[in-house]
């Protein structure tokens, strides 16, 4: 299949909420902020291959659900010209950041967060700030559709070494939560490899994105900093940006059961990790080869997942979702609406019909954990809270399966055109 002549471009929007907003993760620890250390951004790239358009988001932020994903498409397909379902955004899913609020519903307090402090209301200006927040990163990608230029992407790998597996697994098969216990043994292997793009002008070779993947939790930070802050990508992105200028942006990768080896230490952490990783990109940059070319092939499958019939508070029977995977130049990107587990990754990248696949979590939705229901029921992760929030333990078994129908589908449809 011939190539299209490449056209790209960029914009970002400051998506920072007002300090008074909640910090999502670490549950009930988690305290209102003081003050920001780094303003949170969205970032967006728009890739265009003859007709075909394709916005790549990233921003920092918990997470982003279904209905306002759903939302920022509509407003992305309603000012410009891109599809709605050619818009993937994934969130940093940082610990340090707003997301939207997993709300539990009280007789006596109304809609609650609870904190260190014991229970507080979520007003609705906190509400608000992720609707606000989905239409400025619409905005952004307006912006960056308006920039087109000829481009030319070049595609890389490389390495963290601050990964690790946050579970110790025992004698017995079953599974210990290492940030419970820190003197636990690092016993089982995590997923460090990155995916990194770099797209720069044709004329100019002046660098307009880097995009790049990693496997752990945006968590170096946590508990030791009230300030808000987007964790080690955002001490990433100030090395990238500072050498290349353009914008540098992280998308998670398979976070369900990875972490970074200092989770929870601070801001110095963060800045290790994140020079850490600037280094490896930087690495991959000088050994790229570039074309002015893309081929561009896409698919998304949206459907429900059956809700787990234990809890109460589940009045409906399923829960809406989407998959999508997206190949330039014959790599497979998978997006996948939440955290998913190495195991499930590993095989997805075994079973996958192109040669380079890769996961990218935390995309158009979050439905919080998704590993197998074989893997799942045999380590006990529920022990330690690692279970699904609505669905069914067949979630993971669910998405796992449509992914590689679209990976299938998509090969048999480059083959037709080849």
């Amino acid at each position: 299949m011939q190539k299209e002549i490449l056209k790209a471009g960029t914009a970002w929007a400051d998506v920072t909420p007002p300090t008074f907003t909640f910090m999502t993760g670490m549950g009930t620890e988690r305290p209102r902020p003081t003050g920001t250390h780094d303003r949170l951004l969205a970032k967006a790239l728009v890739l265009q291959a003859g007709k075909e358009k394709i916005a790549l988001v990233t921003v920092d932020m918990n997470y982003i659900d279904f209905d306002n994903i759903t939302e920022l498409r509509r407003l992305v397909e309603l000012y410009t010209d891109i599809k709605g379902v050619n818009v993937k955004v994934s969130s940093s899913h940082c610990h340090s950041t707003p997301g939207c609020f997993k709300l539990r519903k009280d007789s006596q307090h109304g809609f609650y967060q609870g904190t260190a402090k014991g229970v507080e209301l979520i007003r609705e200006e906190e509400k608000q700030h992720v609707h606000a927040a989905c239409r400025l990163i619409a905005g952004a990608v307006y912006e960056a559709n308006l920039r087109l230029t000829d481009a030319e992407i070049g595609f890389g790998d490389g390495n963290s070494k601050y990964n690790i597996v946050r579970w110790h697994k025992t004698k017995d098969n079953h599974m210990e939560y290492i940030p419970n216990n820190r003197a636990l043994s690092l016993n089982m292997k995590p997923l460090t490899g990155m995916f990194i793009m770099h797209v720069r002008e044709k004329k100019s070779k002046k660098t307009m994105a880097f995009y790049y993947t990693n496997s752990a939790h945006a968590i170096t930070v946590c508990l030791q900093s009230n300030l808000m802050t987007a964790d080690y990508p955002a001490f990433t992105a100030q090395v990238i940006e500072k050498k290349y200028g353009g914008l540098c942006m992280f998308a998670p990768g398979t976070i369900g059961d990875q972490h970074p080896i200092d989770f929870d230490r601070g801001l110095k952490a963060a800045e290790k990790m994140g020079k850490q990783l600037a280094g490896e990109i930087i690495k991959a940059g000088k050994k790229m080869k570039y074309s002015s070319t893309l081929e561009i092939n896409s698919a998304e499958k949206e459907f429900d997942m059956p809700r787990d019939k234990k809890l109460k508070e589940n009045k409906l029977s399923f829960t809406r979702t989407r998959l999508s995977v997206l190949i330039l130049n014959g790599i497979a990107l998978c997006f996948w609406p939440g955290e998913a587990f190495g195991m499930l990754t590993r095989k997805l990248y075994k079973d996958s019909p192109f040669k380079k696949t890769y996961l990218v979590g935390n995309t158009d939705d979050f439905k919080n954990y998704f590993v197998f229901k074989k893997e799942f029921l045999k380590y006990q992760w529920e022990k330690y809270g690692a279970k699904p929030w609505e669905y069914d333990l067949s979630g993971g078994d669910k998405l796992f399966k449509v992914n590689i129908e679209l990976l299938k589908f998509l090969k048999k449809a480059q083959a037709a055109k080849d």
